[in-house]
């Protein structure tokens, strides 16, 4: 899915390409700031606080950032659920980023309650509200260690043994 905005890039033009946070296609002036996942203070979806300190409890964590609207972002939360449940024993989390939980709080509940998720899902504000406007692309997915740098990120949807493939060949490297 392209932003809700409707803005692209004609180098977007493939939404489904992979790669590591220095080649994105990004605007030079977030360049800089992507190579570490913005600081941010926020609430899940269930109500809980939570920071970016999530990142220094897990080796790796997977920031997938959707929204209700995206058809491509909710067809692959049944795969984050799986991708959740197989890597908690590695130290790897998952966490999503619900777009317009804010806007549309109910349809990104029902979404994740018709899934039975059980990750965190932020609802996106300040910072991270930023961060997540100034996507070219739905779904992103971060690849964030425990110091809170983005090792790895995609635009577009993938499946369960594509995330892991990406998991397994980063962990390799840690």
């Amino acid at each position: 899915c392209s932003s809700k905005s409707g803005t692209t890039k004609k180098d977007d033009a493939d939404v489904k390409t992979e790669s590591t946070v220095a080649s994105t296609d990004k605007k030079s002036d977030q360049s800089e700031k992507s190579e570490k996942f913005p600081e941010f203070k926020a609430k899940t979806v269930d109500g809980e606080d939570i920071s970016s300190d999530i990142f220094k409890n897990s080796k790796l964590t997977v920031v997938n950032t959707w929204g209700s609207w995206c058809g491509p972002c909710v067809q692959e939360i049944p795969e984050l659920q799986k991708l959740s449940e197989n890597m908690k024993d590695r130290n790897v989390k998952v966490i999503g980023m619900a777009q317009d939980a804010g806007s549309d709080f109910q349809a990104v509940k029902e979404i994740l309650d018709k899934n039975k998720v059980t990750y965190q899902n932020i609802i996106p504000s300040g910072t991270t509200e930023e961060f997540v406007m100034s996507l070219q692309a739905f779904p992103t997915t971060f690849f964030v260690d425990s110091e809170g740098k983005i090792l790895y990120a995609i635009q577009g949807s993938k499946n369960l043994e594509g995330f892991t493939q990406i998991i397994e060949d980063l962990l390799a490297k840690m």
